[in-house]
């Protein structure tokens, strides 16, 4: 982990930022409008159409991904902006923690989810299952840029796939994904990573924030426990 004191070169106008407030679980997402020299404006933070209501005593963290990784901070609101639209003016922090990552973060889970076979150049043969049936496979890790999936049939680079991710992100039923690689057979079948191609950037946005929030609540189970078991 690394720390950044030039906060001010990562901190930008129209920065994604996902915030909690400290101590619990909930992420809410925003952007960031103006940066000055001690403070910057966020757009009001949502979740689902529900505002975060904070108030100058409430101490936010704040998550955010960029190429070259994640980062996360922790500061407080200073006030409340009403001009043409309702801002909210934030404290800039002393430093940035900095994570290196791959182009996406990445979250382990496991999950069963339901794929449609869309175009399996092999494999199918000598099973059960015909181009277009839908079968269940289980995602064992999940990024906004795609997934491991353990299937039951063997699947090879440049297949493709229709995955239903309604049950890890709300509204993202038809996913378009291909095969890019095969990483070997495991206990319950073949493991493969898959890409999404045909993702529009709200719905990559709201599987990043999925992903963001699963590994936020980890960290935070995590933290708890060892608090509570400090001799």
């Amino acid at each position: 982990m690394e720390t950044i004191t030039a906060v001010k070169k990562l901190i930008k106008p129209d920065l994604q930022l996902w915030v909690a407030v400290s101590g619990t679980q909930r992420l809410f997402f925003t952007k960031v409008s103006d940066v000055y020299d001690t403070s910057f404006t966020i757009l009001p933070p949502t979740d689902n159409g529900e505002n975060l209501i904070v108030t100058k005593k409430t101490e936010l963290e704040f998550m955010f991904t960029i190429e070259s990784g994640k980062y996360f901070f922790t500061t407080k609101p200073i006030g409340i902006i009403k001009e043409n639209i309702t801002l909210l003016a934030i404290e800039l922090p002393a430093s940035i923690q900095r994570n290196e990552m791959r182009a996406f973060y990445r979250v382990e889970m496991l999950r069963r989810i339901p794929v449609k076979l869309v175009k399996v150049a092999n494999g199918l043969n000598g099973t059960d299952y015909q181009k277009n049936d839908i079968i269940t496979m289980t995602c064992t890790d999940l990024s906004g840029g795609g997934m491991k999936l353990i299937s039951p049939v063997p699947l090879d680079k440049d297949d493709v796939l229709e995955i239903d991710l309604s049950g890890l992100v709300e509204g993202l039923e038809n996913v378009s994904a291909k095969v890019i690689r095969y990483i070997g057979v495991e206990e319950e079948g073949y493991a493969v990573g898959i890409m999404f191609t045909s993702l529009t950037e709200s719905a990559r946005d709201k599987i990043i924030r999925c992903v963001f929030q699963r590994q936020y609540n980890k960290e935070r189970l995590i933290d708890n426990f060892r608090r509570k078991n400090v001799f």
